[in-house]
């Protein structure tokens, strides 16, 4: 009886520790006086937040993501413009939040007070858990199916994160059986990309960003939760009273509104369910529903008129119908700002939506056309930037020109980086001007559509 009770205390005494690595932090007063007033006084409300498939990233060249969304929403509620950092580091971003750098974290951060009397935590936005991600059809002895199971293994977790300081813990109570790997300058999805291509066994992730990414990599298995479910929230410089009590009134109200149902379901799930997006349909797949339109609307343009189709196919699938969960219609899924820009009224029509789309296509075009003269080669350039916007393919050709590759070759070149820009080593590079990208998805959108068109002409379609 003693020895169980004993056991408990030391697990309470741990777990309660979940940001502290197995140590209690310090008290710490912040080095600066700034709260709403001076905020609202500047113009911007600082917040640093990380890249991931939902809190923050570009999506046909616009910002997005269920934390930049968040806290857009609360800047209009203040009248200030929001000006977003990205980082993984928990220390670091901690370090700018006591210095006045920023005024608040918003990265999937686990709501406990207790573990780190630095930060104030606001009302939380959201419920997760921390889940162990695996390759699905491992062996008996390597798969984890219980705690037990861990012993012995090698985890890999994010440096400087809570991932780390919750393993830390369990591999305390496990009288350090666990092996804890630290990799830094890497974010999240890159461990999950690992694990997939095995050059790790295991790593940790809230389960939202799993169940995510569990459509890009589907041999990989992320059902064994390594914690219960706890609150997550932003915080706040502990000395920031009016702020907290700001956020904390507007959270509480904003998380109870159809609004805030809708963000979480854009990210959480209608993300998930078309994550694959339409890099699976078939080269050969072909529609002539809208091809007098396709064929009228791409004339005196640089772009064929199967090369659209092409595109639609990629885009829609030809259905004139379709919204992807970011807000995108039609035939050639147009943002909202994309069709307004290109005077569209009805995002439903075909021939709307297809002007819009090759005018969208040519004003891309003309803007490349100094960086790469070849019209044969500038067409991969102008299909990247239509799928993941402008300024990552351009950080891909400085990255290129700054690596001596060839700047104004796509294949083995300028692909080569835009493949690189989710790895921090590139997206941290001072050439890069737009951060973060999984350009694995625009490679194959551009290979897709390329590999497609050449099937229509082989197929003599005229």
């Amino acid at each position: 009886m003693y020895m169980r009770v004993l056991l408990c205390v030391v697990m309470i005494v741990a777990m309660s520790c979940s940001h502290g690595r197995g140590r209690t932090k310090e008290r710490r007063l912040p080095q600066c006086e700034i709260d709403l007033d001076s905020i609202v006084k500047r113009g911007t409300l600082r917040a640093v937040t990380d890249y991931n498939s939902i809190n923050y990233f570009v999506y046909k060249g616009i910002p997005v993501g269920y934390q930049y969304e968040l806290l857009t929403e609360y800047c209009k509620l203040i009248g200030v413009k929001l000006e977003l950092t990205v980082s993984n580091d928990n220390d670091a971003n901690e370090e700018k939040l006591l210095n006045g750098e920023i005024d608040i974290i918003a990265t999937n951060l686990e709501c406990d007070t207790l573990a780190n009397p630095n930060i104030e935590f606001t009302e939380p936005y959201g419920r997760s858990r921390q889940v162990l991600v695996q390759r699905s059809g491992m062996s008996e002895d390597s798969t984890v199916t219980s705690l037990r199971d861990l012993n012995g293994k090698k985890i890999s977790v994010l440096a400087n994160s809570f991932y780390e300081d919750h393993m830390t813990n369990l591999s305390i109570l496990h009288h350090d059986s666990i092996e804890i790997e630290s990799i830094a300058d890497y974010d999240v999805e890159q461990l999950i990309q690992m694990v997939s291509e095995s050059e790790i066994d295991y790593a940790v992730c809230v389960e939202n960003i799993a169940m995510v990414n569990n459509w890009f990599y589907q041999n990989l298995d992320m059902s064994y939760a390594l914690t219960e479910e706890f609150d997550m929230a932003w915080a706040v410089r502990p000395n920031s009273v009016r702020l907290l009590r700001d956020v904390n009134a507007w959270m509480k109200k904003f998380r109870r509104t159809a609004k805030m149902k809708m963000m979480y379901k854009k990210y959480n799930v209608d993300h998930r369910e078309v994550a694959g997006g339409t890099a699976g349909v078939s080269a050969d797949t072909y529609r002539s529903d809208f091809e007098e339109i396709i064929k009228e609307e791409s004339r005196n343009t640089p772009f064929d008129w199967l090369l659209v189709s092409s595109v639609v196919c990629q885009e829609s699938r030809f259905n004139p119908t379709v919204r992807s969960w970011a807000g995108a219609s039609g035939l050639m899924q147009l943002m909202p700002e994309t069709a307004r820009r290109f005077g569209v009224t009805d995002l439903t029509s075909p021939r709307e939506n297809i002007r819009a789309g090759v005018q969208f296509l040519c004003w891309i075009d003309k803007r490349f056309e100094k960086y790469v003269p070849s019209k044969k080669e500038r067409v991969k350039f102008v299909l990247a930037s239509y799928n993941v916007g402008i300024g990552h393919v351009m950080d891909a050709i400085r990255l290129a020109e700054k690596y001596r590759k060839d700047p104004q070759k796509w294949d083995g070149n300028v692909a080569l980086f835009l493949l690189n820009k989710s790895n921090p080593a590139y997206y941290t590079d001072p050439v890069v001007k737009h951060g973060y990208c999984r350009g694995s998805e625009t490679f194959a959108y551009v290979s897709n559509v390329m590999k497609r068109y050449a099937n229509y002409k082989a197929a003599g379609i005229k």
